[in-house]
């Protein structure tokens, strides 16, 4: 943990759609808040707005207009207001995200402030995917902090990131790994229906803490649970969401792996009559 780190921006470049990041975004910033942790956020994505809907006293949505790169620098001035900022970027927008931190040397600069940039990425079996983020990677380096997210509903393997050159560069750049469970798609839409009859957004925070809702018992439950799961996930990589002060307070909460571990299979069947 990097004890200069006082301001933490968190963005996923991505080309491709479709992989799931309003989803974690919107997760993590659940996360945020169960944390007590000062964050803002904006939302450069048009077609969904997901992100502002979902929080929008803390979201602002942001236009881009003919010169994107200069409305994403204005942006980026704002990164040392808060902890922690948070940016949820339309697909296809990585290049010019890129471009906009080459042109102010961004990464660099913001370091001088206590800022670090911690950049969320999503491999995929797609070669086009894979290539994108390898060119990502290669431009970054170590400028900033990585997370690479394996989100199992969209990606169930990553055979073409596992074990890859890739993998071990980014592991050698102290990335760190983001296992999502899969939510399953009968809570999802029972979450897609209650935002369609409110109007509006519903975190999956919301929908497990404000039992005015109207959702199903059975479906707060199983989003409750994975909601679980990916909060203590969150607490172990805290320190590569966070400024180091406010990472240092977090203890995670442990699996009882040791409990787990003595668990053999089969352990009371009496092998000897086999």
């Amino acid at each position: 943990m990097n004890p200069d780190v006082t301001h933490r921006l968190l963005v996923p470049i991505q080309a491709r759609g479709n992989v799931g990041k309003s989803t974690i975004l919107n997760a993590l910033a659940g996360w945020l808040e169960q944390r007590s942790v000062a964050w803002r956020g904006f939302d450069l994505d048009p077609d969904h707005r997901s992100f502002e809907r979902c929080f929008p006293a803390t979201v602002a949505w942001q236009p881009l207009g003919e010169e994107p790169e200069g409305d994403l620098i204005k942006l980026l001035r704002t990164c040392t207001a808060n902890p922690v900022t948070v940016i949820d970027p339309r697909a296809h927008l990585n290049e010019i995200v890129l471009r906009s931190w080459e042109m102010i040397r961004f990464p660099e600069s913001f370091a001088t402030t206590g800022g670090r940039i911690t950049v969320l990425l999503f491999p995929a079996d797609d070669l086009e995917v894979m290539t994108d983020l390898d060119r990502t990677v290669s431009r970054l380096a170590g400028t900033v902090d990585y997370v690479v997210v394996k989100n199992r509903a969209r990606a169930p393997r990553t055979r073409m990131f596992d074990g890859s050159e890739l993998e071990a560069d980014l592991f050698r750049l102290g990335a760190v790994t983001l296992d999502v469970t899969v939510l399953l798609s009968m809570a999802r839409n029972h979450l897609a229906a209650l935002e369609a009859e409110l109007g509006r957004g519903v975190s999956h925070l919301e929908s497990v803490a404000n039992r005015e809702l109207s959702l199903d018992p059975m479906m707060r439950l199983i989003i409750e649970d994975w909601v679980k799961v990916l909060f203590r996930r969150f607490d172990r990589i805290a320190a590569t969401l966070l400024p180091a002060n406010l990472a240092a307070a977090i203890t995670p909460e442990e699996a009882n792996a040791a409990a787990v571990a003595c668990i053999r299979r089969g352990a009371k069947i009496n092998r000897s009559n086999c």
